[in-house]
């Protein structure tokens, strides 16, 4: 079969809080919403293709959207788990009623442990029992339809249902070891613009797959997160240090100005437009009022001006007269403004998030701040800029957030905390 690429959904469905755990991951491809359901029968089954998160990932679980045919011919489903090779590695097979009733609902099938790598297919068979739900729209093109003894796949031929706009909502549940911290030192607990606080870490992970090291901190009182600092790792083993000045980012253009903004840098900015695009952070973007809402990215310059506004799905709405000048010299940036820029003036807005940690301790909640409406001129960069200033004095929570490349995210909430006098 050959190895294909997917738009894959990932849902974290446990946060392991302890210093050694495996995370539970479930892997989809639909958006949540059914539009329709397919009863297939005829020997044929619903199969999607979906790709491990790391090596040797145990699958655990499948999850089916469906329902029970009031007339079904047939009282038995089976499960199957197929290697790239289409080769049955896991198998289930038990009665459509214990799991589907009457009403579209989630069925969770345990299957046996699986150890799976790469490529592999979750391949139902109803036998004209069970509607499978579909969801209609931008497909991965990975819902096929399969058959059995021997094993293969079959030419997509479902009438108005084009492959390229039908998902088969099925998942897939399953596990990997989870990244560990060997040591959480803070070095230095008072923050300051000239001494900043500072703090060690020590990290390492069971199947060197490591990914990331994020530190956040939160407001004691308030619980609002203020800053945050991530670090790329990989590899088994890392140690990383973290530094924060006490101070915080606010982003102004609005009747009033918004913080705190959590930021990064944009690493994967080359570094010759660093100084243009070297900060980011992540908003939520509306052109108008009959545009859907996008996720995107606000990008900001040294100099704190907004030059950059470019959604999840690598669509740039609006680049500044400075990053047009920097790529395309010889571009007339009126010219560049009319064909190519889709934030509306006076209607386009960007809401930043915002998080806090709420009474349970092993959570990071996620929210909204004001609307900042873009109703300046791009000349001007829309009048929207970013600053840092001194947080105020107080005593601040630490977060550490550890991700592997398998989607295993493990958090860690020190005792210690983190002063400004």
């Amino acid at each position: 079969m050959t190895k294909m690429w997917i738009w894959l959904l990932v849902v974290l469905v446990f946060a392991c809080q302890s210093a050694s755990c495996e995370n539970v991951v479930t892997l989809r491809l639909d958006d949540e919403t059914a539009e329709n359901g397919f009863r297939m029968g005829d020997g044929k089954g619903h199969s999607v293709i979906f790709e491990t998160p790391s090596k040797d990932w145990t699958l655990s679980k499948v999850s089916v959207f469906g329902k029970l045919e009031p007339n079904r011919t047939s009282e038995i489903f089976v499960l199957e788990i197929w290697d790239e090779d289409l080769n049955v590695i896991s198998k289930v097979t038990d009665r459509a009623d214990s799991f589907f009733d009457e009403e579209f609902g989630w069925a969770l099938v345990d299957v046996p442990d699986v150890q799976v790598s790469g490529l592999f297919l979750v391949s139902l068979y109803e036998f004209g029992g069970i509607y499978v739900g579909t969801d209609i729209g931008l497909a991965s093109g990975r819902s096929l339809i399969s058959a059995r003894n021997p094993n293969r796949i079959l030419e997509w031929n479902l009438g108005r249902y084009q492959q390229n706009e039908t998902d088969w909502m099925i998942r897939a549940t399953g596990r990997s070891p989870s990244p560990e911290v060997v040591s959480l030192k803070v070095l230095s607990e008072v923050a300051t613009p000239d001494s900043p606080a500072t703090i060690e870490l020590d990290v390492r992970d069971p199947d060197q797959n490591l990914k990331s090291a994020t530190l956040y901190l939160a407001d004691n009182d308030s619980r609002e997160v203020v800053w945050s600092d991530v670090r790329d790792l990989e590899g088994g083993e890392a140690k990383v240090q973290f530094s924060w000045r006490g101070t915080l980012f606010q982003v102004s253009g609005g009747e009033d100005p918004v913080a705190p903004v959590l930021v990064s840098e944009s690493v994967s900015i080359s570094e010759k437009f660093r100084p243009l695009l070297g900060r980011s952070s992540a908003c939520v973007l509306f052109l108008d009022s009959k545009e859907p809402q996008v996720p995107a990215f606000t990008y900001f310059g040294d100099d704190g001006k907004l030059n950059g506004l470019i959604d999840v799905y690598g669509q740039v709405h609006y680049f500044s007269r400075d990053v047009v000048n920097a790529t395309s010299p010889d571009t007339d940036y009126m010219e560049y403004l009319a064909k190519n820029i889709t934030v509306v003036k006076d209607k386009s807005a960007i809401i930043l998030y915002k998080m806090t940690i709420p009474s349970d301790p092993g959570i990071l909640s996620s929210g909204y701040h004001q609307p900042i409406v873009l109703s300046r001129s791009p000349l001007f960069n829309y009048r929207v800029d970013l600053e840092e200033i001194e947080a105020e004095a107080g005593d601040y929570l630490l977060i550490i957030v550890v991700e592997d490349r398998a989607y295993n995210a493990v958090k860690f909430f020190p005792s210690t905390k983190v002063r400004i006098s």
